[in-house]
């Protein structure tokens, strides 16, 4: 799925609504992403279902520096592919 950078408080992706649909579950408390090999775990926080999609971390906010992605100009986050493995298990990539 296509995603994008983003950024408040910490960095994170947001996945947008109709992705966090298709390809999560509102069961799962938490996701796994993985970063270059390393799995980082993400809480799911009650507002990715209502009004934030977004997956937020400090990991992920390593990762963004570590391929040169953020920071990013202002209104031009990268865009970034997240890939579901199984499960509650996806690969963050650029």
């Amino acid at each position: 799925m296509e995603a994008t950078a983003w950024k408040a408080a910490t960095y994170g992706v947001r996945v947008g609504r109709a992705n966090a649909e298709s390809y999560f579950q509102k069961t799962w408390a938490f996701v796994e992403v993985d970063l270059d090999g390393e799995l980082d775990r993400v809480k799911l926080s009650d507002s990715f279902w209502r009004k934030c999609p977004e997956l937020r971390s400090a990991a992920i906010g390593r990762w963004l520096r570590k391929h040169r992605l953020a920071p990013w100009p202002k209104g031009d986050p990268p865009k970034l592919k997240l890939s579901l493995l199984e499960g509650n298990r996806f690969r963050l990539s650029a």
